[in-house]
């Protein structure tokens, strides 16, 4: 039962819970980043052409056995428009202590008949994200370097084994319509900031399958490239 300006305080008010906007934006460093732009990788000019990857299982995480799973997937991508990196969900009113996902997809889905997913769902193969022999694509990075010559720098990153499940930790609470931004940082892609550092001169490409040991490098420094943003 929700409340009007005729209840004078008598109302058993049920008021729904606050909804919460969970937004994705990228970065070079402290800059915003597009797609198209020109980012300096040690002193290396690298064209940034693509940007995509899935969060999977993401949790609000309370401490206990009541934390709450809000989306089991969702895909994000650097050409989106901002309001198609951003889903809104409600989350009870509370405290809580973070916030979990993974880069990737959990196995079960990750195995699932690809058929059942409609186009415009995360998990469509119209998103160009599915190995028909591999499974899913959990992230991409596409790009060129600039040289004497142009060379292309591509990550495809999939694979049980390159699924990072991540924790961040922060006391917040919900008392009203919040927002929740998960920031990622190109140049801790390629290292920055406690990551391995990568040479896309001599380090451009891994499909995964072709390359395993590159591939684990890669989704390590996925995981470390993500950053999140709590309600305050």
């Amino acid at each position: 039962m929700g409340c009007d300006d005729e209840d004078n305080g008598d109302c058993n008010c049920v008021l729904p819970p606050p909804e919460v906007v969970y937004s994705v934006e990228f970065t070079n460093g402290s800059e915003s980043l597009e797609a198209g732009d020109t980012v300096l990788i040690d002193n290396k000019q690298v064209v940034v052409e693509r940007i995509q990857f899935y969060l999977g299982d993401i949790t609000a995480k309370r401490g206990d056995s009541s934390d709450i799973l809000i989306r089991e997937v969702e895909f994000f991508s650097l050409d989106n428009a901002p309001e198609d990196n951003q889903f809104i969900r409600t989350l009870a009113e509370g405290d809580y202590t973070g916030l979990d996902f993974s880069v990737g997809i959990n196995e079960m889905l990750n195995q699932g008949n690809t058929a059942q997913w409609d186009a415009g769902d995360p998990l469509s193969t119209s998103n160009n994200m599915y190995w028909p022999m591999g499974g899913y694509i959990f992230s991409k990075f596409e790009g060129r370097l600039i040289t004497d010559t142009v060379i292309s720098v591509i990550y495809h990153i999939g694979r049980e084994a390159n699924r990072r499940d991540l924790t961040f930790d922060e006391n917040f609470s919900i008392i009203e319509a919040s927002n929740v931004v998960i920031s990622f940082d190109v140049q801790k892609l390629f290292g920055a900031d406690g990551g391995t550092s990568i040479n896309p001169a001599t380090q451009n490409e891994t499909h995964t399958m072709n390359d395993p040991q590159h591939a684990g490098i890669i989704a390590d420094n996925y995981a470390n490239a993500l950053s999140v943003t709590f309600p305050q």
